[in-house]
């Protein structure tokens, strides 16, 4: 059991406003959890939850990884994009094309699919290193409320394994990534593909402190 707010106060010399948002904080990250009339309790590490850094924002913090980008553009939404996006056919959408290298070798390549926004300009720093999610919701200008990721195996076809510099048949992971904002919205897609024979995806148990 944790102290109360008065005792924080007290003993570190804050408000009870900045009490109050630290276990706020702490809360969201489940850390801590209150029970009505008993108090609050720092929280056992939860063992069936992991943490998982997702390809778009790990290797580029991994020594020797980058990026590179290979295209961006406006292109009209093939139906599968369209209808993702919940977008009318023959719409325009900004599409990014990008490679994520490790160690000079290419691991995965990336596709990026956001409604488009006439006049909006796009930075590239944001483009190379800034998490999907949070691209969408500054070339947006709306605020993401979800970001869905579904995970599947498939075979590398011919045009990734030429990208990726490897043969078409070989294993690989396929990453989407759905941003969603208010009332379920679509504000963005990305698939990419992870050559599975370069590249490895690791996740922590989360609730542990040190």
């Amino acid at each position: 059991m944790i102290p109360g707010e008065s005792q924080f106060c007290i003993q570190y010399g804050i408000t009870r406003m900045t009490v109050r948002q630290g276990l706020r904080l702490l809360a969201e990250e489940g850390m801590i959890e209150s029970f009505r009339g008993k108090g609050t309790f720092v929280t056992r590490p939860r063992y069936n939850e992991l943490t998982l850094e997702l390809p778009d924002s790990q290797p580029v913090s991994s020594e020797g990884a980058n990026v590179k980008l290979l295209g961006v553009g406006v292109v009209i939404a093939n139906n599968e994009v369209a209808s993702i996006l919940k977008l009318r056919s023959r719409t325009k959408i900004l599409q990014i094309r990008k490679l994520l290298l490790l160690n000079s070798r290419p691991v995965a390549f990336d596709r990026r699919f956001i409604i488009y926004r006439k006049g909006q300009p796009v930075i590239e720093k944001e483009i190379h290193y800034a998490a999907f999610p949070e691209f969408v919701s500054k070339h947006m200008g709306l605020t993401a409320s979800r970001n869905q990721v579904t995970f599947s195996a498939v075979n590398l076809d011919e045009e990734t394994a030429r990208t990726l510099g490897t043969s078409a048949g070989k294993p690989g992971l396929r990453i989407e990534q759905l941003v969603l904002g208010g009332e379920d919205q679509p504000l963005g897609w990305s698939v990419m593909i992870c050559d599975g024979e370069r590249y490895r995806l690791q996740a922590i148990t989360k609730g542990f402190f040190e």
